[in-house]
């Protein structure tokens, strides 16, 4: 048995050291250069339990109308929205978000300001980058 708790451990730390990697190489969204025709809504979500769940907000958002691109990361835990100016509002991608959801796992968006979501997934994981310099 503890031999069993031994390598779920060992696993667990492996996927957050290699998860933690993975969103270190990914570019950063707010790189991605705007459609000059277009508007710029950064959403941060709450309430996905793993990279799986992008699939699914980036297709509820892309059924909103007036959304022209979609940059879902769960590493960075929030979206980047292009979308058409003065068609699409804030509360339609909010609620497209929330209706994503299923009866195992609920989102929640809320909008913050362009360019912020690499620098608060960055905080978010400085409290690990000890745990990764101790296989270096």
């Amino acid at each position: 048995m503890r031999g069993i708790l031994l390598h779920v451990s060992v696993i667990v730390i492996a996927v957050m050291i290699g998860g933690q990697a993975l969103a270190d190489a990914a570019p950063s969204p707010q790189a991605t250069p705007a459609n000059p025709t277009g508007e710029v809504i950064t959403l941060k979500i709450e309430g996905w339990t793993c990279a799986s769940c992008e699939k699914d907000i980036r297709r509820a958002l892309l059924a909103v109308p007036g959304v022209k691109q979609v940059d879902v990361r769960y590493a960075l835990g929030g979206a980047v929205v292009t979308i058409e100016s003065n068609r699409v509002s804030q509360e339609q991608l909010i609620k497209a978000v929330a209706s994503a959801g299923n009866i195992l796992a609920s989102y929640r968006a809320t909008v913050i300001p362009n360019g912020t979501l690499a620098a608060q997934a960055s905080e978010k994981s400085e409290g690990w980058k000890w745990f990764g310099n101790l296989f270096k």
